[in-house]
């Protein structure tokens, strides 16, 4: 059901699109399209794009929370996904002085390390005061492959300023690396090891639309910059978990990713601590509490700026 409703989707959309290219094509004037030859163009552009980051940075954010509340951890030192370069090449069909079509690839790419301790007993009950430390590594990128539509306005002799929206299909991925160590170097023990590794996917349709700018350098050369709001957020995402405590015992799950809280008494984080869970359906039962499919969120905006080459 739900590939059926994504496909009529997708024609509707495709439909739209072809149609408004018609009509753009029939409203240009009798002089413009006696004397505007359509030309074909390359653009290549880069930048900073902000994405909100959805499920992971979701738990990232409460396991921050979760341990500055019960130990002496100061928060806040969990780094988040959030501004990450961008990288867009597009051909572009100017059909006529003001309205063009174009279809191009992308790629949005970022990772972040984070490093933390404390000296507490928590989550580990011992005589000592051990040191905890945690690795994080939250890794996500996605390449969109997008179709698009521009409307340009003439300034002034050599700079423009253009309208463009359009939709795409985004292939996404992420990761998420944690690890914890219970150390007392003063007695040189190690009292506990734990590693998790997440990796999945999805693929997702999308939309985007922005304003920006161009200025003739060259008869052949133009350069472009842009500000682009985006909607893309992919769910149901699918992979696997790997598990290893003292390096020793390794596990793999498969299945879809939740984000929620599980009671981990057992394993000594105490109850309802923030986790990530993989599994074939829906956890349930009462070790689990406000349990949710992860969402990998690449909405929000890029700044971009690059050249564009007009070929013939």
């Amino acid at each position: 059901m739900r590939i059926r409703i994504l496909t009529k989707k997708r024609v509707i959309i495709c439909a739209i699109l072809v149609l408004s290219l018609v009509f753009l094509s029939r409203i240009a004037s009798p002089e413009e399209t006696e004397n505007f030859e359509p030309r074909l163009s390359i653009k290549l552009s880069g930048g900073l794009s902000y994405m909100l980051g959805g499920g992971i940075n979701t738990h990232l954010k409460s396991y921050d929370d979760y341990l500055s509340a019960m130990t002496d951890y100061e928060g806040d030192k969990i780094r988040r996904l959030q501004y990450i370069p961008e990288f867009e090449g597009e051909l572009r069909w100017d059909i006529t002085s003001k309205f063009a079509v174009s279809v191009g690839i992308g790629y949005i790419s970022g990772k972040n390390k984070s490093y933390l301790e404390y000296e507490g007993p928590f989550p580990f009950q011992t005589s000592s005061n051990p040191t905890q430390q945690y690795f994080l590594k939250p890794e996500a990128k996605t390449v969109p492959l997008k179709l698009g539509i521009y409307y340009t306005l003439s300034l002034s002799p050599g700079i423009n300023l253009f309208l463009n929206s359009g939709f795409g299909y985004y292939f996404s991925k992420c990761s998420l690396y944690k690890k914890h160590i219970s150390s007392s170097w003063s007695i040189f023990q190690i009292y506990y090891t734990k590693e998790e590794q997440y990796d999945v996917r999805a693929d997702s349709l999308g939309f985007n639309g922005g304003i920006g700018f161009e200025y003739d350098i060259a008869n052949n050369l133009v350069i472009v910059l842009e500000i682009q709001g985006r909607y893309a957020k992919a769910k149901n995402l699918k992979g696997n978990k790997l598990f290893s405590v003292w390096d020793v015992s390794y596990m793999e799950e498969e299945g879809t990713l939740y984000i929620g809280e599980r009671d981990m008494t057992d394993e000594g984080y105490g109850k309802y601590c923030p986790d990530l869970m993989i599994s074939q359906s829906t956890p349930s039962g009462d070790e689990y509490r406000n349990i949710r499919e992860a969402v990998l969120d690449f909405s929000g905006f890029s700044l971009r700026v690059g050249i564009r080459i007009k070929l013939f």
